[in-house]
């Protein structure tokens, strides 16, 4: 992932893996409730009234999830679990380069 300092990891994926890395953080530094109160979208919520939580929020490759695809795989509470996909619809027309903050 980005952790290590090197941008070689990125090569022609750097979009997909860029993506999928904030996706995955964007899903562990809040919780779902919070989530949903800031996109005033409904929040999901068990039986007893209890929120549902996200349980684990993982890049598709340290789920072990069979694919090429770059994406983030999604544990909840309530047993459901939602795979997030990252495609590419069009490459970017000109040059990239990464800038490390």
């Amino acid at each position: 992932m980005i952790d290590d300092g090197s941008d070689d990891e990125f090569g022609a994926y750097a979009h997909e893996e860029i993506l999928q890395a904030v996706v995955r953080h964007l899903l562990t530094t809040a919780d779902l409730d919070q989530l949903c109160d800031d996109a005033d979208l409904p929040q999901l919520t068990h039986d007893d009234g209890t929120p549902v939580t996200i349980d684990s929020a993982r890049v598709y490759r340290d789920a072990q999830v069979m694919t090429l695809d770059r994406g983030v795989w999604l544990e909840l509470s309530d047993g459901s679990v939602f795979g997030l996909t990252v495609h590419i619809g069009r490459r970017p027309r000109g040059e990239v380069t990464l800038r490390r903050r």
